[in-house]
């Protein structure tokens, strides 16, 4: 955990862009700015104050040839004064980000964003605004050419403004459906009475409406100003081509005075709190919250360890007593958030049945009071050290990571370094620190108690190549195992991943979840481990491991320092060969599963994803999904998990990655000595059913919970297979025309969110592929009553695309966003494994994506057209909705459907 960013989930983003035209005075072209002070000049990296207030950071990382470019307004929502609560930071961002200046259109700007990679976004925070652009280098200059030309020239027309006045207001209604959302803003609005914190980034709903164009131009002139900007830039550049590339950009940006502003301090909390909300949910969210520090108080490092020793790793004690062994929880978690501006809190949330609230509040207290009464051991403050150890580490991988994190710290404590110097500081807390902490902070008599509680059910251009990568090595073992190995020392980790063909597609009714049960499982106990010594392994050292059933596979993956791969290693492989599946770990595990399913309907996406692939395929395993269905979870016992296990994980059916800072000859040697034991045996066949062609469109109508704010629809065509190479890569670029790839963008987006209109508050498409057919198919969220008008939208660019109407330019922009945004999936050890080992799985050959650029560059225009042609035919529709009786697309409805949903989103990649 960086300890300078706020944890919670309340990050508000953006990729929709506004436009202008407004009295904000343009900005005079001059000389280069020059550096009016030197806060750092390393061979790696610079800091330097602009002469007219702006800070920029530089720092090379040469993993890949990418780059991200980030720039920071110290403005956020706890700095709005007068529109305190009206959210005008988070409506700013979505009219500043890609959105019409002095020099460019909104269409030029998003046409410059296609070129760099369409990796673009922005976040509203209580105290920052961010706005960045992840590209490959050699585009360095054109992006931070288009930051600045935002940031300086902005002119907000009127017709942007009251679309994305409008969007908020959408995001607004989505929130009030989601639990956890509601569950954090009733613990800043419990805990905080007086400071500005307590309201939500976004606003409330009457304020946002108070707010005009006026309103925007003001708060632009007063907020965005040098000293309030921070520029920072990470990945592989030059740092003089970067320093003098942001002067020249920012040359008109003139300084002016900047206003202080005072924040309220926040009384003590002196006596309990308490809030409640009741919601469509079926299990309960329990938090406890108490005030603690702001980030400067020397109490930061012993609050952080107690955070970890509480909830970090399955052998932390919270986990440990209320969620195995206790099985009074579904989850448990716990943060110290230590903001700079203000105290912050500590806090812990469980998930639960409704009935066990109160015995798992005492349970929490219980172990609370244990590590006031008591100092913890010496091992477990270890643990705790080298956990806060390895985040570090794993946090600061990619471009985007470091530069992020050397901003964010820069602008909390004036110290770009502040996380490097934390890993410092954390290893000098003592237990008795630890102990004081809990004793001074988690005090019954500041305690805030929220909770979320079920209702009473009775009341391009150019393209990027890819990225420098040393080649991996296959290796077969006699008995048909294949590994990769692949050296990379750029970073002290190394990712350990196996996947086995089987999951979702290996199952049918009877059996379904039996392999994310299985895997899951797989950590609970081998023949020589008990799950609390495979737990204390790796949460000891700081590594992490985790086992799960897919659509398409079963994996477990590791990543570990480097240091301790050789252990790792071996306690990997006991995992992967010997489990044993303790009938006592399935009986705690099964609870967890039953309540996964029971969450599906809670939210609009997991419900309406989960509804159409129930009625879109009718053969296909893909029906069903991964965390299986009730009635079959609660059937699966130690013997058929053995039995799955048995029959799947052969050699031949496992492909091993190990990929990191390694010593490739003694990786080899353990993995050949360890993995020798994994049998031989027949390799499982998926069975490939063939679905029925849909000679016409089918509606299925879901009814939602009645006062549900937002409405879903999906619309899904007849797919392909991973291993049709030929259609593959065409289909990946109509995605991407249509509804863009990875980030919102395309015809579907600029239809239902672009110019004036604020139809959907979320539109995507996708091209899902598996081993069995997959679909491709289209999604929006919107209000009820504008069901009918979305789905229009949606034909009309069916027809278009079947009727081939695409350019040469979206055809090139395409293709550059999609090579882009590998570039940025690919930077970490454990992205790569993953990538390697999956490819090899589904018999395209390991170094599959190194050919990548090839792939997309040879697609050509008939390509793209004769997709279209012979995918987007006919559609099976499901729309959730509160309001069935306003669903009106000109298609019969085959089912009206008013059955709870019992299964989890789909994962729509190909694991």
């Amino acid at each position: 955990m960086n300890p300078t960013r706020c944890v919670l989930p309340l990050l508000l983003s953006v990729t929709a862009a506004a436009r202008a035209a407004d009295p904000v005075p343009e900005t005079r072209p001059s000389a280069p700015l020059s550096v009016a002070r030197l806060l750092s000049d390393r061979p790696d990296e610079r800091i330097a104050v602009l002469s007219n207030g702006l800070t920029v950071i530089l720092r090379e990382h040469r993993t890949a040839p990418v780059v991200s470019v980030r720039m920071y307004c110290r403005t956020g929502s706890i700095y709005e004064q007068e529109y305190a609560g009206a959210g005008i930071s988070h409506l700013f961002e979505h009219l500043l980000h890609a959105g019409e200046t002095r020099h460019r259109t909104e269409e030029q700007s998003e046409q410059t964003l296609a070129e760099l990679g369409d990796n673009t976004n922005a976040f509203t925070s209580y105290a920052t605004t961010c706005y960045f652009i992840n590209t490959s280098k050699d585009k360095l200059t054109t992006a931070i050419d288009l930051l600045s030309d935002w940031i300086t020239n902005p002119t907000f027309p009127d017709g942007p403004f009251r679309r994305e006045w409008g969007v908020v207001q959408r995001e607004l209604e989505r929130d009030l459906d989601d639990p956890v959302r509601q569950l954090h803003e009733m613990t800043q609005a419990t805990m905080y009475l007086h400071h500005p914190v307590r309201f939500p980034i976004i606003g409330h709903k009457q304020a946002v409406q108070s707010l005009t164009k006026q309103d925007i131009v003001n708060y632009y002139r007063r907020m965005y100003v040098p000293d309030r900007i921070v520029v920072a830039i990470a990945g592989d550049l030059n740092l003089d081509e970067a320093l003098q590339a942001v002067s020249r950009a920012f040359a008109g940006f003139e300084q002016k005075p900047v206003k202080p502003i005072t924040l309220p301090e926040e009384p003590p909390v002196t006596t309990p709190r308490q809030a409640i909300r009741r919601m469509d949910v079926d299990a309960a969210l329990v938090r406890l919250a108490w005030p603690s520090i702001r980030l400067t108080d020397p109490d930061l490092y012993a609050l952080d360890l107690l955070s970890f020793i509480l909830t970090e790793g399955q052998s932390s004690r919270l986990v440990r007593s209320i969620v195995h062994e206790g099985q009074l929880a579904f989850a448990v978690d716990s943060y110290s958030w230590t903001p700079e501006w203000a105290r912050g809190l500590f806090v812990i949330t469980a998930r639960l049945d409704p009935a066990r609230v109160s015995p798992a509040i005492a349970a929490i207290w219980t172990e609370i009071r244990k590590l006031q009464e008591d100092p913890v051991s010496d091992e477990e403050l270890a643990k705790a050290k080298r956990q806060k150890t390895a985040e570090h580490v794993f946090s600061h991988q990619t471009a985007e990571q470091i530069a992020d994190s050397m901003a964010s710290d820069f602008i909390a404590t004036g110290d770009a370094h502040f996380s490097a110097n934390y890993t410092q500081r954390i290893q000098d807390v003592t237990k008795e620190q630890v102990r004081d902490a809990a004793r001074k902070y988690l005090r019954p008599e500041s305690t805030g108690t929220i909770m979320v509680l079920p209702r009473d059910r009775h009341t391009p251009a150019e393209q990027p190549a890819p990225a420098p990568t040393l080649p991996a090595r296959l290796i077969r073992l006699d008995n048909g195992l294949r590994i990769l190995l692949r050296k990379d020392p750029s970073s002290p980790l190394v990712s350990i991943r196996a996947y086995c063909l089987a999951g979702l597609v290996c199952e049918d009714e009877a059996n379904n979840g039996i392999a994310n049960m299985m895997a899951r499982l797989m950590l609970r106990g081998t023949r020589t481990r008990t799950a609390d010594e495979i737990a204390h392994f790796f949460d000891s050292r700081g590594a992490s491991i985790e086992a799960a059933g897919g659509e398409n596979t079963v994996y477990v993956c590791c990543e570990v320092l480097r240091d301790d791969v050789a252990e790792a290693m071996e306690v990997f492989a006991d995992v992967v060969l010997n489990p044993t599946f303790p009938a006592l770990e399935v009986d705690r595990l099964r609870p967890q599963i039953l309540d996964a399913i029971s969450r599906i309907d809670e939210q609009w996406r997991s419900d309406l994803e989960a509804y159409f692939r129930r009625v879109f395929y009718r053969n296909s395993p893909y029906r069903m999904l991964p965390v299986g269905r009730a009635e079959s979870v609660r059937r699966i016992d130690s013997a058929a998990l053995a039995d799955y296990h048995r029959r799947h994980l052969v050699a031949p059916n496992v492909v091993l990655a190990i990929f990191g800072d390694i010593d490739e000859t003694s990786a080899e040697e353990q993995a050949r000595r360890l993995f020798a034991a994994l049998p031989d045996g027949p390799v499982p066949t998926p069975p490939v059913r063939a679905e029925p062609p849909i000679d016409r469109p089918a509606l299925y109508i879901r009814k939602a919970p009645p006062d549900r704010g937002a409405a879903g629809i999906y619309a899904g065509f007849r797919g392909t297979v991973i291993a049709n190479t030929r259609d593959r890569w065409p289909l990946a670029v109509l995605d991407t025309i249509m509804s863009g790839y990875g980030y919102p963008g395309g015809w579907l987006h600029e239809s239902l969110r672009g110019g004036d209109r604020d139809l959907v508050y979320e539109v995507h498409a996708m091209n899902v592929i598996g081993v069995a057919p997959g679909h491709f198919g289209m999604y929006a969220a919107c209000q009820p009553e504008k069901i009918a008008e979305v789905y229009r939208v949606f034909e009309q660019a069916v027809q278009k695309a079947r009727a081939g109407q695409f350019t040469e330019e979206e055809l090139r922009r395409a293709k550059g966003i999609i090579l882009t945004t590998d570039l940025m999936q690919s930077q970490t050890n454990a992205e790569r494994a993953a990538q390697a080992a999956l490819d090899e799985l589904y018999g395209l050959g390991f170094d599959f994506r190194q050919d990548l650029e090839r792939h997309i560059s040879s697609v050509t225009m008939e390509d793209v057209r004769r997709v279209a042609r012979q995918y987007l035919t006919q559609p099976i529709i499901a729309v959730v909705t509160p309001k069935p009786e306003a669903v009106d697309l000109g298609v019969e409805p085959t089912a009206i459907d008013s059955a709870t949903t019992s299964s989890p989103r789909p994962d729509a990649t190909p694991q």
